[in-house]
């Protein structure tokens, strides 16, 4: 898959539709220059039967030569696949903007625009107004596009500009998780996949099921909370096919280990959180306010996102990976060079670290405490990059391990 990313700092933006054209009117005119320079200089000094023959294998060398120039520019990405999750940088007044098109596919379409008060659609004159969503720094809005080429219309700062989208003739649905309160988090693994300049982004989205690796992340969680001497905990989920997977997965995990585990009722115990983006924001909003009671919160693997760890809720979180690896510097440095104004999240390390034919599967799980920086109110999804910083998983606080390796079931 062709990735539309420059390599100096910014998003490239893509030749457009209209501009192949232009590169094959370069060809024919090419050809043109050549068969009148080949009548001048040939013509006159040669048999006719050299002269077509010296004709011919010059315009098969300057055909040659401009398609290998086509070529190189679709491998670099110059030209975006048809039917393909589109990354790019559109000018919008005097800014480069970052816009995300989610799959691109002919019908509904997730797109992200990296500005506030942004609006999206196909008709300049009727654009979608765009809005915050949980988790993320950016503007969402759907949009149905048609099959094939066309025009994505996006407005932010005052400015409109005009994105060439190409979807393909297969009318296959979006994944449906596109369309809800997940859709952030699936996007945001998109973009993973598609920084690490690999093939295969993700077919399906994080929450349309739970891994063996994350359901065992969570039995270690249980397990360590019994250990600790805890009789009762609370749980949160949502109705996602990850979130009544993993609750079940804890349910029964807190069985086996004599614990209870019901809905938080206002009693002081650990609080077990295994929604997705949406509902973890909340849970954490309420905990940091007092409106929810808990002795401190415990985030599934999938909720490592700066916007659910700056507020004060006392959050632990299991990962297989620290989060101040090597490879995981890669990746923010990535997002800080090429997505200006991406969060990172754990859905998008997972898929850049797969992309590069990695996995953190087989690692050990630890547990990580967050030490939040105070949160003030109006902070809102803003990013560590909108502060003039690089972007992290918690701009100005520590993520830092409580535990060794856990033993896991």
């Amino acid at each position: 898959m062709s990735v539309l990313i420059a390599q100096h700092g910014h998003l490239d933006r893509s030749v457009a539709a209209g501009d192949k054209a232009a590169v094959i009117a370069m060809i024919v005119a090419g050809l043109a220059a050549v068969a009148a320079a080949g009548v001048v200089l040939l013509g006159r000094e040669l048999p006719r039967g050299r002269f077509v023959a010296a004709l011919a294998a010059s315009l098969a060398v300057t055909t040659a030569s401009l398609l290998v120039s086509v070529t190189r520019a679709d491998d670099s990405g110059l030209f975006p696949d048809a039917g393909a999750p589109r990354l790019d940088a559109l000018a919008l007044g005097e800014q480069q903007v970052p816009v995300l098109v989610v799959p691109n596919r002919p019908g509904f379409n997730l797109v992200a625009v990296g500005a506030p008060d942004a609006g999206a659609g196909t008709d300049r004159d009727r654009l979608t107004a765009g809005e915050r969503r949980p988790g993320s720094a950016h503007t969402w809005v759907g949009v149905d596009l048609p099959a094939g080429p066309s025009k994505l219309w996006v407005s932010a700062g005052g400015a409109t500009g005009a994105l060439d989208v190409d979807t393909g003739a297969d009318a296959a649905t979006a994944q449906e998780a596109l369309r809800g309160p997940d859709g952030p988090e699936c996007a945001s693994a998109v973009v993973g996949a598609l920084l690490a300049d690999g093939d295969a982004v993700p077919g399906a989205c994080p929450s349309d099921g739970l891994s063996e690796a994350d359901a065992e992340a969570l039995r270690t969680t249980v397990d360590f909370l019994a250990g600790r001497g805890e009789r009762s905990i609370a749980l949160v989920s949502d109705d996602s096919p990850r979130g009544v997977a993993a609750a079940a997965e804890v349910r029964s995990a807190a069985q086996r280990a004599g614990l209870s585990a019901t809905a938080p009722d206002g009693t002081n115990r650990p609080l077990v959180v295994v929604a997705g983006w949406a509902g973890a924001e909340a849970v954490v909003r309420d905990v940091d306010t007092g409106a929810v009671v808990a002795q401190s919160t415990y985030l599934a693997p999938w909720l490592l996102s700066s916007a659910l760890l700056r507020r004060a809720s006392g959050q632990q979180i299991p990962l297989r990976y620290p989060p101040r690896d090597p490879a995981a510097t890669d990746y923010l440095a990535a997002l800080a060079d090429r997505v200006p104004g991406e969060a990172p999240s754990a859905a998008g390390y997972l898929a850049w670290h797969q992309a590069r034919g990695r996995s953190v599967a087989a690692d050990p799980v630890r547990l990580y405490a967050v030490a939040a920086a105070p949160y003030m109110p109006g902070m809102g999804g803003a990013t560590a990059h909108e502060h003039g910083s690089t972007p992290d998983w918690l701009p100005g606080g520590l993520i830092i391990p409580v535990t060794g390796p856990l033993p896991e079931r």
